[in-house]
């Protein structure tokens, strides 16, 4: 037997070590800035088809050299392939990058050239593979490391390997179940041919894995004994991870504390941060930013602790309600402040006696015991749930306190006179602030703005963000629109602050009274509280595509603006089904987005892999394709000339199969010879027969059925 001998079930075999090094590759869009990440899958794949198929070095080196230029090409260039520009484009890229590499300057190397050499890495890791799987008969090394690096991305990284780790075991588990029948066959040829031994083989085999899957999942489970690591050591070695903030580089949504540089796009992330149980809640405030700096937001109020927030008059009506909030793990220890809905009363905390302080002015809630800070795990919250009156805050005066014009009116000296001018223009035919804040926020729910998170642009040196969105992109996510129409309103007079924190997260019902929220990463957000005299602070949402959370009611059989009621319903039914629209238009971009990501994602590398991997497939099963036909086509011989085509076929077949016939050879010799590699004696036989047939007549009578039952055994033995 020939080790390198291509078979299916080496095929077979190969692929499987292929998807154990996708493994490698899928978590890469999530820990790292990595992009087009198929492309590198369907590079690997080319690899690993050329690496099989076993051409001669020179061509395998060129095949594999044209499959990294075109991927190169396909990612990077705009050139038109193979053209002078594309090849000095190249030259320059090349020498460029080289000379870095040579002087030590790592971090100079562009990503064309880093992906070159990931590309090349993933070549070297094709032939690597092929020696292990095809050569050596080896894997456990492989995949071991395969899986050590999945449990090393779910434990410090966002990336959740549950499943990844359940393919990593049932792939190695199979392929290494075929490598120990292959060695058994190679050291045992007589003891284990048998289609009965391998019938039992498989069984086992199968047996064993369905056995340690179910013991896997039906044994009980301890919950971890340690908290996560990551969020102390990012405490530990100072670093923090800010979410929505901004960066040329695509990050991961969730809550972050620094908002100084807003813009560019982020990646969803649905990992688990609380879970909450109680009555109605609406958006989870974390916390208030007062200042904008033309790129982002900062604070720069005083620290005015209170034991409760306060942010409503006494004449808005409130609901009490009581939530129990729980910390997901993954995020344990990493807020020492309360995420809360409305107005915080009070907060509670298993076996601890603690204190509540919120902040006047940025309504961040700490929480400390005995003096120290505390992040607890689980808390109960006792709040305010409020609605609004309609007629109350159109009524409002416009001479607010002195503080809230110190503190958030403020706008930066070389804010663009175009932001002002925008708003005035909206603004224009409304007498009252609610109306003007209903203005702005309808403004932002218009077909011209575009809710998207990938490819947000961020701002170059000099250039407002907030301009930047509402003249030049038109297009971005809840703090492009929150920043936008706080500081529009503000541009006219009107008191806003930024508020970041989560949506309230997903439902689903425990109780008659009693609903369960699961909120998630992918559930930060930012919107706009205003002030109203004799009113207090109340959120507004400006982001396309999201729904109200907040309750404002109107009365009926008012004498004084009788018209109010039936415009605001009108607007109501309109901002209703722009949202309807909005959400249609989202759910469309994300198929989009589903098959060709949002960076312009190509599609060749699919169609390409699928044409390459259908080819392979051809390739490998040619002779039982070529077989079947032979077999099909005839079936039925039942005179000389049948037989003649049947016996040139099977020459042809077995010349392909690699049995040429050498020089000076007989077509008798050839038959014995074939005989003597078979362990047959089919071959003189049908050898005898075409003798007959040609050289000495055969009779009219003739047992055609035996003669193509042996013609037929011996095609079945070839490539088998």
């Amino acid at each position: 037997m020939q080790r390198t001998k291509q078979t299916p079930k080496i095929f077979l075999m190969y692929m499987i070590g292929y998807l154990l090094l996708m493994e490698w590759l899928i978590p890469l869009p999530e820990v790292t800035n990595t992009g087009y990440v198929p492309v590198f899958m369907a590079a690997a794949g080319f690899f690993f088809l050329v690496m099989f198929l076993q051409f001669p070095w020179w061509v395998t080196l060129l095949l594999t050299a044209g499959g990294m230029l075109f991927s190169i090409h396909s990612i990077f260039l705009d050139e038109t392939l193979f053209s002078i520009q594309w090849w000095q484009a190249l030259y320059i890229e090349g020498t460029t990058n080289i000379s870095y590499m040579l002087e030590g300057r790592w971090y100079g190397m562009s990503d064309m050239f880093r992906s070159f050499l990931f590309m090349l890495l993933l070549s070297i890791m094709s032939y690597l593979l092929y020696f292990w799987i095809v050569q050596a008969r080896r894997i456990l090394f492989f995949f071991l490391f395969t899986v050590i690096y999945i449990g090393v991305m779910d434990t410090f990284f966002v990336y959740d390997g549950t499943t990844a780790v359940i393919r990593v075991f049932v792939l190695g588990f199979i392929l290494m179940a075929l490598l120990q029948w292959d060695r058994l066959v190679y050291y045992y040829p007589g003891a284990v041919q048998s289609r009965f031994v391998w019938f039992r083989w498989t069984m086992l085999a199968l047996f064993l894995l369905a056995c340690s899957t179910a013991v896997g999942l039906l044994l009980p489970k301890a919950e971890p004994q340690w908290p996560d690591p990551v969020p102390f050591l990012e405490r530990t070695a100072g670093i923090e991870t800010p979410a929505g903030s901004g960066g040329e580089t695509v990050q991961k949504i969730g809550y972050g504390e620094n908002d100084e540089q807003l813009g560019g796009g982020f990646e969803m992330d649905e990992t688990p941060v609380f879970t909450a149980s109680g009555g109605d809640v609406g958006y989870w405030r974390g916390e208030s930013k007062n200042v904008y700096t033309g790129r982002g937001w900062e604070s720069n109020t005083p620290e005015r602790p209170s034991p409760v927030s306060g942010f409503y008059d006494d004449s808005v009506e409130t609901t009490q309600q009581n939530v129990t909030v729980q910390i997901a793990q993954e995020h344990a220890g990493a807020f020492d402040f309360a995420f809360y809905p409305g107005s915080l009363q009070d907060i509670e905390v298993p076996n601890q006696n603690v204190s509540l302080e919120v902040d006047r002015y940025t309504g961040r809630a700490s929480t400390t015991a005995a003096g120290e800070p505390l992040a607890p795990r689980r808390y109960e919250l006792t709040y305010g749930y409020p609605e609004f009156s309609i007629e109350q805050m159109q009524s409002a005066s416009t001479n607010d306190p002195q503080y809230i014009e110190d503190y958030f009116l403020g706008l930066p000296d070389d804010l663009p006179s175009s932001i002002r001018e925008q708003a005035d223009e909206i603004t224009s035919g409304e007498n009252n602030r609610y109306d003007k804040v209903r203005a702005v926020e309808r403004y932002f729910n218009s077909p011209e703005f575009t809710y998207d998170t990938s490819n947000i642009a961020v701002p170059e040196q000099g250039e407002d963000y907030v301009e930047q969105f509402l003249f030049d992109t038109q297009r971005g996510y809840c703090d492009n629109f929150s920043t936008s129409m706080a500081v529009m309103l503000r541009t006219v007079g009107i008191p806003t602050r930024w508020v970041k924190g989560f949506t309230k997260g997903s439902e689903s019902q425990a109780g008659e009274n009693s609903t369960v929220y699961e909120v998630t990463s992918a559930n930060a957000h930012s919107w706009v509280e205003v002030y109203f005299p004799g009113t207090g602070w109340v959120p507004f949402e400006p982001t396309r595509g999201f729904s109200s959370e907040f309750d404002y009611s109107q009365q009926e059989n008012t004498e004084e603006n009788n018209e109010t009621p039936e415009r605001e319903e009108e607007q109501q039914e309109q901002q209703q089904d722009t949202e309807e629209e909005e959400q249609q238009q989202n759910q469309e971009e994300n198929d989009t987005q589903a098959a060709a990501s949002s960076s312009g994602m190509p599609k060749w590398p699919f169609i390409a892999g699928g044409v390459l991997v259908l080819a392979a497939l051809l390739y490998v099963f040619r002779f039982t394709i070529i077989k079947k036909g032979m077999l099909l086509r005839f079936r039925h011989t039942k005179d000389a000339a049948s037989f003649t085509r049947a016996f040139y076929s099977l020459l042809r077949l077995l010349r392909h199969a690699g049995f040429d016939r050498r020089d000076g050879e007989t077509l008798r010799e050839y038959g014995k010879r074939m005989d003597e590699w078979f362990a047959v004696n089919d071959m003189s036989t049908l050898v005898h027969e075409y003798e007959k047939i040609h050289y000495g007549g055969r009779p009219k009578k003739e047992n055609w059925d035996h003669i193509t039952a042996v013609w037929a055994k011996m095609v079945h033995r070839i490539g088998t």
